[in-house]
C-alpha cells in the first residue's frame, strides 16, 4: 500500500510540489488577511472583501492543485478534460464565497462552519480535479485514504477560520490560521492523492509530452502566484489607505478608534497612543477590542478582573446601538471623556477626549467660588448653604468670631501682616475642630465656625477659641497679639438659617461689649432687645430730619465774680412719644450705627449759629466725639459753620475727651493741628477720670482742662479726690492752662474751688441747661447792665 509519504516522495516531482506547497502558503496568508479585512467591514463593504477573498482563494487552492497533479508521474500517458478542469476551479471560488459568507455571521460557531464550508469546496475542487484527470490505465480509489481526506479538508479549514475570528493573541490568528489552512489545502491532496490509484493499459499512442507538462505547470504556478499577489497587493493598498487616513486623524486633539462589528481594531489615530501613553508596537490595525483594552490597561495598571470589566462594558455599548458617554479617572490623574457611537452591525468609534485640565479648572473655579483666597477656609456662600444643610439634618450651633485688635495690625503693620496674621488664625481654629464642625471666614476679620456637636462642645471650643487666639502671632519680624471675641447661638426648630445669624451675632456683640476676648451665650430677650435697639436708630434717624434735635446752653461763669463767659452746647431729643430723651441714652447708639457724624454736624452748625447771635464776649464750647475726631471731615465742618456766620474762631471751645486722645492719639495730632490752625479752642473734658492725661496735655497743647464732676462731688468728703482737685487745679495753673469745675451743686464746693484758683465753673448751682429762649435772655443780660442771679432753670 502507498503511504502519503511515497506519494510525495516517489510519485512526484518534488520541484512541482515545492512550487505547489509556495502557492498554497502565499494563498493561505492571502486568504487570512483579505478574509479578516472582510469580516472587519460593514455590509456593502464586506461582500466586495468576500468576493475578492473567494477569488484569490479558489485560485490558490486551484493553482495549488493542478500543479501538484502536473507534478504527479504515474508512468502513463496524461491529459486533462479542460470542461472540468474549469468546472473545479470554479467550484472552488464558488464554494470558498459561501464558506466565508457564513463565516462573517453572528453566531459563536459561525467561523467553524464557513470554515468546513471552505473545506467542502476544496474537497469538490480537488475530486472534480480528478476527474478531469485522463490517464491510461483502470483506477480505482482508497475509500479509507478518500473519507480521510474529506475529513482533513473540512475539519482544518473550519479550524483555520475560528482561529481566524476567535483566537486569542494577533500571531495565532494570523499564523495559526494561515498554517491550518495551508494544511487543509496540501493535507486533502496528498491524502486523495494517496487514495488515487491506477493500473497501467497497453494502449497504442504516443505518451504525453513531459516537457510540455512542466512548461504548463510553470505558467500556472507563475499565474497563481501572480492572482495570490494581486491579493496581497490590494490587502496592502487597503492597509496603506488606512494607515493614511490614520495619519490623516494623528493631529486631531481626540483619540478616535473603529471597532469592526466582528470586534477587530480598523482604525485609530496617534492621539490615542499618546493618550494611553502606549508604545508603538502596543497598537496594530486589526487587533481584536480584548487585546486593545488589554494593552490600555497594562500601561494603567489594571487587573485581570478590570480588564475583563472594561472589555465587558465596551461589548454592552456595542450591543444597546445607543451613545454611551462617561469620564474615566485614571490612577495617574488623567480624565478621558468616552464615547462610544455604535456603527454597523455592533462595530462602534470610539473617541476620546482629554478634559483633565478644563475638569482641574473647574475643581479650582469651584473651590474658589466656595473657599475664601487667603486663607482656604470656606467662605459666606458655603457659610449659608452649610447652615441649611445642618439644620435640615438636626440641631446647629453657630460660633461668631471677631478679631480684636486686628485693625490696628492693618494700620500699624500693614496688610501683609495682616494676611499672615489671618492666615495663622485659620489654621489655629482648624486645629481645634473635630468631624463634624466646619470653619469659615465670612470677609475681613469676622469668621465662624458650625458644629452639630451641641452647645456644651461649642461652649469647650469657644474657651480653647480665645485662648488660642490671644496667644501671640509671629510675622516675621514683629510679634503680634490680637484676641478674639466668640458669639454662641443654637438653632430652635423655629429658627430659619437668619434667626440663627443674628443670635450668634447679638452674642457676639455682647461679648464684646463686655470687655472683648472672651465668648457669651445667646440668651432670650436679646432679639427682642435688638428690635427695640433698631427702632430706637430708626427713630433717631428721623428726628435728624424732622428737627426733633434741641440745643441747651448751660452757662460757664468765671470765678470768683461769677460773671457770665458762656455756654456748653448741650443737644436733646425730643421724641414724640418718649419725650425728651437723654444724650447719654441715644449719643452711644448714635455713635454705634454711624449717626453721630450727622449729629455732630448739626450741632456744630447750630452752635456756630447762636453764638454769632450773642455778646461778642461770650464763648460756645461745644462736645465732640471720638467718632467725630477720626473723620477728616471735621475741620471743614467747622471751618465752614464760622465762615457762615462770621464767627471768630476764638469764641469756639471744642471739648474732647481724654478716652478719644489716647485711644486715636496719632491721627487726633493731625485732626487737632488743622482745629488750632482755624483758630477754635481745645479743652481736655472729664479729665482725670482715664489714663495717660498728663502725657498729652502738652503733646497736644490744650487750652482747657475741665474737672470731671466726680472728683467735685467728692472733694468735700473724701480727702483722695480734694487731693486731686487741688493737684488739676495747681499743675494747669503752672503749665498756663485754664481750668472749668463741672458740677457744681453746692456753695462749699463752689467757695474751695474759689480759693484754689479754678478759673471757671458750671453746675446746677449756678445754672441749669436752658431752653434757647431762656439762654438768650441770659446772654443779653450782660448789655442791660444787669448782674445775673444765681439761677435754677
Amino acid at each position: 500500500m502507498m503511504t502519503v509519504l511515497n506519494c510525495i516522495v516517489v510519485e512526484h516531482d518534488l520541484w512541482l510540489v515545492l512550487m505547489a506547497a509556495v502557492i498554497c502558503a502565499a494563498g493561505s496568508w492571502a486568504m487570512v488577511r483579505l478574509f479578516l479585512r472582510a469580516a472587519a467591514s460593514r455590509s456593502t463593504e464586506r461582500c466586495a472583501w468576500l468576493v475578492l477573498t473567494a477569488f484569490i482563494t479558489g485560485a490558490s487552492i486551484w493553482c495549488t492543485h493542478f500543479v501538484a497533479m502536473l507534478g504527479y508521474e504515474p508512468g502513463l500517458p496524461v491529459g486533462f478534460d479542460p470542461v472540468l478542469t474549469i468546472i473545479s476551479m470554479l467550484a472552488a471560488m464558488v464554494g470558498s464565497g459561501v464558506g466565508f459568507l457564513i463565516a462573517t455571521a453572528r453566531g459563536r460557531a459561525a467561523p467553524a462552519l464557513g470554515g468546513a464550508m471552505v473545506g467542502l469546496s476544496i474537497v469538490v475542487m480537488h475530486y472534480v480535479g480528478m476527474l478531469a484527470y485522463r490517464v491510461q490505465g483502470i483506477v480505482e480509489w482508497k475509500l479509507d485514504f478518500l473519507f480521510a481526506s474529506i475529513a482533513i479538508s473540512c475539519v482544518l479549514a473550519g479550524a483555520s477560520l475560528h482561529v481566524a475570528m476567535r483566537g486569542k493573541g494577533e500571531a495565532t490568528r494570523f499564523y495559526g490560521s494561515a498554517g491550518l489552512f495551508f494544511l487543509s489545502i496540501i493535507g486533502l491532496h496528498f491524502t486523495g492523492m494517496t487514495a488515487f490509484q491506477v493500473t497501467p493499459m497497453a494502449i497504442e499512442g504516443s505518451f504525453s509530452n513531459p516537457e510540455a507538462l512542466n512548461a504548463l505547470a510553470f505558467a500556472v504556478t507563475c499565474v497563481g502566484l501572480a492572482i495570490v499577489s494581486a491579493g496581497f497587493a490590494s490587502g496592502f493598498i487597503d492597509n496603506s489607505a488606512r494607515a493614511t487616513a490614520a495619519d490623516a486623524l494623528a493631529n486631531m486633539s481626540n483619540g478616535l478608534t473603529m471597532i469592526s462589528p466582528s470586534g477587530h481594531v480598523t482604525l485609530v489615530n496617534e492621539r490615542v497612543r499618546s493618550l494611553f501613553r502606549l508604545e508603538t508596537n502596543d497598537l496594530r490595525l486589526g487587533m481584536t477590542l480584548q487585546a486593545y483594552v488589554g494593552a490600555i490597561g497594562a500601561k494603567a495598571g489594571w487587573g485581570s478582573d478590570r480588564v475583563a470589566r472594561v472589555i465587558e462594558n465596551h461589548q454592552a455599548w456595542m450591543r444597546e446601538g445607543r451613545v454611551k458617554r462617561l469620564e474615566h479617572h485614571f490612577d495617574d490623574g488623567l480624565i478621558l471623556h468616552v464615547c462610544c457611537q455604535p456603527v454597523g452591525r455592533g462595530g462602534a468609534i470610539l473617541t476620546y477626549e482629554d478634559v483633565t485640565e478644563a475638569r482641574n479648572g473647574q475643581k479650582t473655579i469651584a473651590h474658589m467660588a466656595f473657599h475664601d483666597a487667603l486663607t482656604g477656609l470656606k467662605n459666606r456662600r458655603m457659610f449659608a448653604q452649610s447652615i441649611e444643610e445642618l439644620m435640615g439634618s438636626g440641631s446647629l450651633t453657630m460660633l461668631m468670631i471677631d478679631l480684636d485688635r486686628f485693625k490696628d495690625v492693618n494700620d500699624r503693620l500693614g496688610h501683609a501682616t495682616g494676611d499672615v496674621v489671618l492666615r495663622e488664625v485659620s489654621s489655629r481654629i482648624e486645629s481645634l475642630l473635630v468631624p463634624g464642625e466646619q470653619a469659615f471666614r465670612l470677609g475681613g476679620d469676622e469668621l465662624a465656625v458650625l458644629s452639630a456637636s451641641g452647645e456644651t462642645r461649642a461652649e469647650g471650643l469657644a474657651a480653647e477659641l480665645v485662648a488660642s487666639l490671644s496667644r501671640p502671632i509671629e510675622t516675621g519680624s514683629d510679634v503680634v497679639i490680637i484676641g478674639a471675641s466668640v458669639g454662641i447661638a443654637t438653632s430652635r426648630p423655629d429658627d430659619d438659617p437668619s434667626t440663627v445669624q443674628r443670635k450668634a451675632d447679638l452674642a457676639l456683640y455682647s461679648a464684646k461689649k463686655a470687655g472683648r476676648g472672651r465668648f457669651d451665650i445667646y440668651r432670650d430677650g436679646m432679639l427682642e432687645e435688638e428690635a427695640r435697639r433698631r427702632d430706637f436708630e430708626r427713630d433717631l434717624s428721623e428726628a435728624i430730619a424732622s428737627n426733633q434735635l434741641e440745643l441747651w446752653y448751660q452757662p460757664l461763669f468765671s470765678l470768683p465774680d461769677r460773671r457770665l463767659k458762656g455756654f456748653e452746647a448741650l443737644v436733646r431729643w425730643r421724641h414724640p412719644e418718649r419725650g425728651l430723651v437723654s444724650p447719654a441714652e441715644f449719643i452711644p447708639v448714635a455713635e454705634e450705627c454711624g449717626l453721630i457724624s450727622a449729629i455732630g454736624a448739626w450741632v456744630i452748625d447750630q452752635a456756630c449759629h447762636q453764638a454769632s447771635q450773642w455778646p461778642d464776649e461770650l464763648y460756645m464750647s461745644i462736645n465732640v466725639s471720638a467718632v467725630q475726631l477720626r473723620s477728616a471731615l471735621l475741620a471743614t465742618q467747622i471751618d465752614q459753620a464760622l465762615r457762615r456766620y462770621a464767627l471768630p474762631a476764638s469764641r469756639i471751645e471744642l471739648e474732647i475727651t481724654e478716652t478719644a486722645i489716647v485711644e486715636n492719639s496719632e491721627h487726633l495730632a493731625v485732626v487737632l493741628a488743622g482745629l488750632r490752625a482755624i483758630g477754635v479752642r481745645i479743652a481736655m473734658d472729664d479729665f482725670g477720670t482715664g489714663y495717660s492725661s498728663l502725657a498729652h496735655l502738652r503733646e497736644f497743647k490744650v487750652d482747657r482742662i475741665k474737672i470731671d464732676r466726680s472728683f467735685i462731688a467728692a472733694s468735700q468728703s473724701d480727702a483722695g479726690s480734694a487731693a486731686i482737685v487741688r493737684a488739676v487745679v495747681s499743675m494747669a495753673r503752672e503749665l498756663s492752662i485754664d481750668t472749668t469745675a463741672e458740677g457744681i451743686e453746692k456753695e462749699d464746693q463752689l467757695a474751695s474751688l474759689q480759693a484754689l484758683g479754678c478759673g471757671t465753673a458750671q453746675g446746677f448751682l449756678l445754672g441749669r441747661p436752658l431752653m434757647i429762649g431762656a439762654a438768650d435772655e441770659l446772654a443779653w443780660s450782660l448789655r442791660s447792665g444787669r448782674i445775673p442771679s444765681i439761677t435754677v432753670a
